[in-house]
């Protein structure tokens, strides 16, 4: 039956005696908590430590809405472009964003053979795509087959994918790593293609 089973729970009170002798104990518990909680308030707010968390050069990821410029404007050079398809919903963008892309633009070794952008495919506005027409962002992931955001997207001047694709953020230990071995694969598709030199 159910009323026969017993669990070995015992419930410990502390009597008047027992409180009195273990009250210094109490006092010192709780002077420590209190002691290290306000020290670590006065760490995260900077007031003790001499180190800026906000050292950090401002940088921002280039939000695309007109691809066919930016595809005119790559003819002429063998430049791979990095596109981030996002969300605005997408808290995974943002760590691949602060942990990864950022990095990326702030160190500047980039600059020469990368475009490094985005656009969020939930957002209504109308843009352009390669092909010059007017589109969505929507129709623009759609026509990408991307439905996991955040999906990294290699790509040539006329928007032919030219690496594989990165979806998602599954692990930040190796995912630079990734990404520098899918620009290399694809500049070097890129440059075979190229008719100049």
């Amino acid at each position: 039956m159910i009323s026969d089973i017993s669990f070995p729970i015992r419930l410990v009170r502390l009597s008047e005696k027992n409180f009195i002798i273990m009250k210094p104990y109490f006092t010192i518990l709780f002077s420590l908590s209190i002691l290290f909680s306000s020290s670590s308030g006065v760490l995260a707010t900077g007031k003790i430590s001499d180190t800026k968390t906000d050292d950090l050069p401002y940088v921002e990821i280039k939000v695309l809405k007109d691809f066919s410029a930016l595809s005119k404007q790559l003819q002429s050079f063998e430049k791979i472009i990095m596109l981030e398809v996002s969300a605005s919903y997408c808290a995974y963008c943002r760590v691949l964003e602060e942990e990864i892309i950022k990095p990326m633009l702030r160190s500047g070794d980039y600059k020469n053979t990368v475009i490094i952008c985005k656009f969020e495919m939930d957002n209504p506005d109308t843009m352009k795509g390669f092909d010059g027409n007017n589109t969505t962002a929507a129709a623009l992931a759609e026509t990408y087959k991307v439905k996991l955001t955040p999906t990294l997207l290699f790509l040539d001047a006329s928007g032919n994918e030219v690496a594989e694709r990165i979806m998602g953020v599954y692990s930040l230990d190796f995912f630079g790593a990734y990404v520098d071995k899918a620009l290399v694969k694809g500049l070097h598709v890129i440059k075979k293609r190229s008719p100049y030199p």
